[in-house]
């Protein structure tokens, strides 16, 4: 967690800083599709949605082409946060659960899911 993080451990800023990293390309490679998705829905305006429709479909189609080096940046950076959170953790007795590692492996295995399911 952040306060334990950052409490004066180098690896531990390292370790938080690999976690809001992959916190942020989830929030880009998830967040803005759904947004824009969910904004698509609210608008009602046909035109508006045509041409918000056609830019998505570009970015959708630029990330099909790159999604295995998103999932393997992606796969880096917690692997990474997990090193580091357990590099800031030895020698001393923690017992705080890492929650924010754990929501990093959750997008993980949530972006794998979407990219099989796109495939499938």
């Amino acid at each position: 967690m952040l306060q334990h993080n950052t409490s004066g451990a180098e690896t531990g800023r390292k370790a938080h800083l690999a976690h809001a990293a992959m916190m942020g390309l989830h929030a880009i490679c998830c967040g803005v599709p759904a947004l824009a998705l969910t904004l698509t829905a609210l608008s009602g305006a046909a035109a508006g949605a045509t041409l918000f429709a056609q830019a998505a479909s570009e970015v959708h189609a630029l990330m099909h082409a790159h999604e295995i080096w998103i999932l393997a940046a992606s796969a880096a950076l917690v692997t990474g946060g997990g090193l580091l959170e357990l590099a800031s953790r030895r020698g001393r007795a923690s017992k705080d659960f890492p929650w924010l590692f754990l929501m990093s492996a959750a997008c993980f295995v949530f972006n794998v899911t979407i990219i099989l399911a796109h495939r499938a």
